[in-house]
C-alpha cells in the first residue's frame, strides 16, 4: 500500500511539471525552480530545488530505500554545483556535484542524523543519450545506501528540440545494500518542450520505474 501512495504521488506529479526547459540535473538558470520525483518498488526520492544562479542551487530532498536490514527515510537539505557545463548547437554535456546534511529514521533503529553526497556526469545530443552517476546517504548504526549507475541510449528518429524526443535507454543500478544490488532497466525516456518522462522494468522480475524532473 505504501508504495503504492509513492507511485500515486509521483503521477499526480506529472501534470505540474511545466516549465521552459526541463532536463534532469540539479542546476537549471538563474532563478529555476525544479521537481526531480522517481519511484521503484523499494526506494523512492524526490527533490526540491532553486538555482540562486546558473552554477549552484539549494534545496531539499527526501529518499526512501528498503534495504537488506532495515527500511530507512532521509531529509537532507542540499547544496547542487554545476561543475562545467558544454553547449554546442547538437549536444549538451554536465558535470555536477551535490552535497547534503539532514536526517534519517529508520524501522530498527534509532534515528539519527544523515549526510549526503552525489556525483553525476552526462552527455546527450538528438540521437545519443549517456550517463554515469554515484550517491550515497551515510547515518550512524551503520544504516547507509549507495547507488552507482550508468544510462546509454539512443533516439530511434532525429527530432527537433522543439518536438518530442525519445531515447530508448538501458540502465544499470549497482546498490550494494540493497535486496536486488544490481538491477538492469530497459526503459523509454521521453522530452517534449517543457519535461521529462521516464518509464521501464527491470529484467529482474519486472521492476516498475518512473522517473520525471522538471525546471520552471
Amino acid at each position: 500500500m505504501e508504495g503504492l501512495m509513492r507511485m500515486c504521488w509521483l503521477l499526480a506529479s506529472i501534470p505540474l511539471l511545466v516549465s521552459r526547459t526541463a532536463v534532469a540535473n540539479p542546476v537549471s538558470f538563474k532563478g529555476g525552480y525544479g521537481i526531480m520525483p522517481a519511484y521503484n518498488k523499494d526506494w523512492f526520492d524526490v527533490q526540491l530545488n532553486y538555482s540562486v544562479t546558473n552554477r549552484y542551487a539549494v534545496g531539499a530532498s527526501s529518499y526512501y530505500r528498503q534495504g537488506k536490514d532495515s527500511t530507512a527515510e532521509f531529509g537532507i537539505g542540499q547544496f547542487n554545483y554545476l561543475i562545467k557545463r558544454w553547449n554546442e548547437l547538437d549536444s549538451q554535456a554536465n558535470v555536477n556535484a551535490s552535497v547534503g546534511f539532514g536526517g534519517r529514521h529508520d524501522s530498527v533503529k534509532d534515528d539519527a542524523v544523515a549526510l549526503y553526497g552525489a556525483l553525476e556526469a552526462d552527455y546527450e545530443t538528438r540521437r545519443i543519450y549517456s550517463q554515469v552517476s554515484a550517491e550515497t546517504l551515510q547515518s550512524d548504526d551503520n544504516v547507509q545506501f549507495s547507488r552507482y549507475r550508468g544510462r546509454l541510449g539512443v533516439a530511434p528518429y532525429r527530432a527537433e528540440f522543439d518536438a518530442l524526443n525519445t531515447w530508448l535507454v538501458m540502465q544499470i543500478d549497482i546498490m550494494p545494500e540493497m535486496n536486488e544490488s544490481v538491477r538492469v532497466t530497459p526503459m523509454v525516456r521521453l522530452f517534449y518542450s517543457n519535461f521529462v518522462l521516464e518509464l521501464g522494468a527491470s529484467l529482474e522480475g519486472g521492476t516498475p520505474f518512473m522517473g520525471g524532473a522538471a525546471h520552471f
